[in-house]
């Protein structure tokens, strides 16, 4: 069976990885002509700075001890701390870099850490959570409390740059790993509901472009993409054929890449990216169920819910009319060079799991 399983996450990681090449060349040809004079501009830079890189990691973080990975957990949340707070330093911002406060330039390399937080918050609560007794685990003042000020505390950094649907993503993942520990329902359930009415009353009153995204006072982008997915049908326009991405539809090699995948492939080639995805998380919780290592597990359940649920909601804020439009790429097939490469890294743990600890 490990066999099998290894066979079925490296077929699952071909698919996306091919498969998110062959879409992104067809979604940024006509952006990169016009924005930079050459249509493969953009499956260059995915190919160099997420690829490249990715897969490196990846090999890296397959072959290391996972020991020494929650050995440094701790430093290395608190570097991503830090880096969360060098976005509003003007001396670490990207030249050109004049809307919201999402990325760091350090030694000329530009990057994310909202991104790279999806690899050092995960690794450090699966850290935390694993060196917890049962009885602890439900103790407000030894677990529950700091618990919410080591998650807290990066979301608040993450909403003031803003950015509100990466927070929503984290909190689904952590609360996943929280149930998987173990913590009660009567504990979860309560903070829960105080973390969605907090982020209901930021959005609401945290500025007027979220407000607008929830009320769709700003709808132009999701009209588009339904436009594109209609027009698509059954079997869709064919490749390179979208009419949405000749600048109809914004960013429609990242936030939208979704709804020009519908329009050229139709259902058939969005139900082979669901598909996919799902085949991904039934292997992802296989693996965590069968591993006797409590923080191996949680990290591959954290890692394993923030790629499908990220997912599945690029995929529903694309197709469903009231769904607002989050801004959340899909994972290994928008373009995002930060976002792609710490997503083949965070696989190249679960694989480093499959391989150790099953």
């Amino acid at each position: 069976m490990k066999t099998k399983l290894k066979k079925l996450f490296f077929i699952i990681l071909g698919i996306l990885i091919v498969g998110g090449f062959w879409c992104l060349i067809s979604a940024s040809n006509i952006v990169g002509r016009d924005k930079h004079g050459d249509s493969f501009y953009f499956v260059k830079d995915q190919a160099i700075k997420g690829l490249i890189i990715g897969v490196i990691v990846f090999f890296i973080l397959s072959k290391i001890n996972i020991k020494l990975l929650r050995k440094f957990s701790f430093l290395f949340y608190i570097f991503n701390i830090l880096l969360l707070g060098m976005v509003f330093l003007p001396m670490f911002s990207p030249k050109g870099n004049i809307s919201a406060n999402r990325w760091v330039e350090i030694f000329g390399v530009s990057f994310q850490p909202a991104e790279l937080l999806k690899f050092t918050l995960i690794l450090f609560i699966a850290d935390f959570l694993s060196r917890r007794s049962p009885y602890e685990l439900n103790n407000w003042k030894k677990t529950i409390v700091p618990l919410i000020v080591l998650v807290g505390i990066p979301m608040v950094l993450i909403f003031k740059q803003p950015a509100t649907s990466i927070i929503v993503l984290f909190l689904i993942a952590v609360g996943a790993m929280c149930f998987a520990s173990k913590i009660s329902l009567k504990t979860l359930l309560p903070i829960g509901v105080l973390a969605v009415v907090l982020l209901g009353l930021c959005v609401l009153f945290g500025g007027n472009y979220r407000k607008a995204r929830i009320t769709h006072e700003d709808d132009y982008q999701k009209r588009q993409s339904i436009t594109g997915i209609v027009r698509g049908g059954l079997s869709g326009v064919g490749f390179g054929q979208s009419i949405q991405k000749y600048n109809y539809l914004p960013q429609s090699y990242t936030d939208s890449i979704y709804a020009v995948i519908a329009e050229e492939f139709g259902f058939a080639g969005t139900a082979l990216v669901l598909t996919t995805y799902f085949f991904l998380c039934f292997c992802g919780f296989y693996i965590a169920m069968h591993t006797s290592d409590s923080f191996s597990s949680l990290f591959v359940i954290g890692t394993i819910t923030w790629i499908t649920v990220q997912a599945l909601i690029h995929i529903m804020c694309m197709s469903i009319n009231y769904m607002p439009v989050t801004g959340l790429p899909l994972p290994l097939i928008s373009y995002g060079g930060t976002s792609y490469a710490i997503t083949l890294a965070s696989l190249g743990v679960v694989y480093n799991v499959l391989k150790n600890k099953v």
